[in-house]
């Protein structure tokens, strides 16, 4: 993901947090950000063993194993944050993932591709191809990317969910864009939190 995103969940995390980073990659966002908030806790989930293997030699707890099985073994309010960094559109069932992720912490922190950005739009138009994402420039058929959607789509699926959009920031390459964001931002990072009576049906003991 873009340089801009890690910046801004590190921006929007505060200092004490107990942090779950789901696809931590090779670690190099959890350990910033471990690196710069005082007393924070941080673990992460990562399905591919090489990069499992790059998280310990960080000194990260990083679990190998599929995004569902790893926070099986989490209970209830358990984190601060759940963060989906560049995840979410590989997830099979998004929307199983999201409600895993607000059972075992307060807010989700989801950073996508935008598939309306401007570029992806003219591919489709007028290559008549299908998009590639500067961030796995791949073909259609090797891409880990099994959802796309844009910032609308998003927005329609959270208040579908009835999951609010607490914080948003869009970006391009010359940085953070203000203005039609579905038009002109290439990656989205979102805060999610449950509304108010969702919340209260999952502090239930």
């Amino acid at each position: 993901m873009n340089q801009y995103i890690h910046d801004q969940v590190i921006q929007r995390i505060p200092d004490g947090s107990r942090v779950l980073d789901l696809g931590t990659g090779d670690g190099a966002l959890l350990e910033r950000l471990l690196r710069s908030k005082k007393e924070s806790h941080g673990e992460g989930v990562e399905k591919d063993p090489e990069m499992v293997a790059r998280c310990i030699e960080r000194g990260l707890v990083v679990h190998q194993g599929d995004i569902l099985d790893g926070l099986d073994q989490y209970g209830p309010n358990s984190f601060d944050y759940v963060l989906l960094i560049g995840t979410f559109q590989e997830l099979l069932s998004p929307e199983r993932v999201l409600r895993e992720s607000f059972r075992v912490g307060r807010r989700v922190i989801v950073a996508y591709m935008n598939l309306a950005y401007w570029r992806y739009r003219f591919q489709l138009t007028w290559g008549g191809v299908s998009p590639r994402l500067e961030a796995t420039p791949l073909p259609w058929y090797e891409s880990p990317n099994i959802q796309f959607f844009s910032v609308v789509d998003f927005r329609e699926f959270c208040q579908a969910k009835s999951i609010l959009i607490q914080d948003s920031a869009f970006f391009n390459s010359f940085g953070r864009v203000r203005f039609m964001p579905n038009f002109r931002s290439r990656e989205v990072l979102s805060v999610l939190e449950l509304d108010g009576e969702q919340t209260a049906e999952r502090d239930e003991p």
